[in-house]
């Protein structure tokens, strides 16, 4: 059963990387991403759970453990006994340790991040910009989304002066697209599973994707009342500007692959193959959050149920006296 549990989890963290989610809904795409890096954090803590409670109980670990070694200073008239059993019993716990320590390290830097930024913002604001953004110096085209439990949006005196009307209404919608969807929460969990599932090969790409369809999402957004060309432009403008990876900074350029964003805008869609694949998508990622719940319960459950305590409770070696 176990074997069935993981099996359909590595199948979950494996199929967004053959799909094709550029053509479904932004916010469809995004939720397959988000589901993906849950299963990778809940096979990061099923392997940990499973070296802490399983890997005592196993008769290699017994095996390997079964010493014990007599240890005398006799410079300080010191003497006590090593035993193996306890030195194994706490290596096993080293994987829940780097588990938590790497969270903890994750939500610090994001912590730094966000005061270095609030403190960039304060340090070069000059006045209260459209909508009540907040307006900083510089002659760079710079939107942003900036914070995570307050947001403001930020912009630029260059943006001020290198777009047109359309481009600026077009882009400012697209950073209050952010806001309102509470992106920067995604984002900030999103960190959290890259810290778990770092050691899986793609959790950087699944990051990376889940990102840039949160700023698609942040694009429709704006295009319930702009024209995507005004956008587009907006952001080839801004697409020089540095591409900020922080969870409390989401830029208008943000979240990489300007040209695939660029082409989605621009790109003639076809009305019925694009409901089509539309739908097949929300298909996918409803089963994608089948496999998150199903693993979320089974994965916890199947570690502990194979933590025996009749064969946990093994007879110990001790050091003779």
């Amino acid at each position: 059963m176990t074997t069935l549990v993981v099996a359909l989890a590595l199948v979950g963290v494996a199929t967004p990387h053959v799909m094709r989610l550029d053509g479904a809904r932004a916010s469809t795409a995004a939720a397959v991403w988000a589901a993906a890096l849950t299963l990778r954090s809940l096979l990061s803590a099923w392997l940990a759970v499973s070296i802490l409670l399983v890997v005592p109980s196993t008769g290699l670990f017994r095996t390997l453990t079964h010493w014990c070694q007599h240890v005398a200073i006799t410079e300080v008239g010191v003497h006590f006994d090593l035993h193996g059993h306890d030195l194994g019993a706490a290596a096993m716990i080293v994987p829940v340790l780097l588990l938590g320590g790497s969270i903890l390290v994750a939500l610090g830097v994001t912590g730094r991040a966000a005061r270095r930024i609030g403190k960039d913002v304060r340090r070069t604001a000059i006045g209260e910009g459209p909508r009540r953004t907040v307006l900083v110096g510089g002659s760079e085209v710079l939107f942003a989304a900036v914070g995570l439990l307050r947001p403001r949006i930020v912009i630029s005196a260059g943006a001020l002066t290198k777009l047109d009307d359309a481009e600026l209404a077009a882009g400012l919608a697209h950073e209050e697209g952010h806001v309102c969807r509470r992106h920067q929460y995604l984002l900030l969990y999103a960190e959290g599973c890259r810290a778990m599932a770092a050691w899986i090969p793609g959790t950087r790409r699944a990051v990376a994707e889940l990102r840039f369809h949160l700023e698609r999402d942040a694009d429709d957004w704006a295009l319930r009342a702009h024209d995507p060309l005004a956008l587009a432009s907006a952001i080839c403008k801004a697409a020089t500007q540095a591409d900020a990876s922080s969870p409390v900074l989401v830029s208008l350029s943000g979240g990489g692959a300007v040209v695939r964003r660029v082409d989605l805008l621009i790109a003639a869609q076809d009305a019925r193959g694009g409901s089509r694949r539309r739908g097949a998508m929300d298909i996918a990622a409803a089963l994608m959050a089948s496999l998150v719940l199903i693993s979320f319960v089974a994965i916890p459950a199947q570690a502990v149920k194979r933590h025996s305590p009749d064969v946990a409770a093994h007879e110990l070696h001790h050091c003779a006296d």
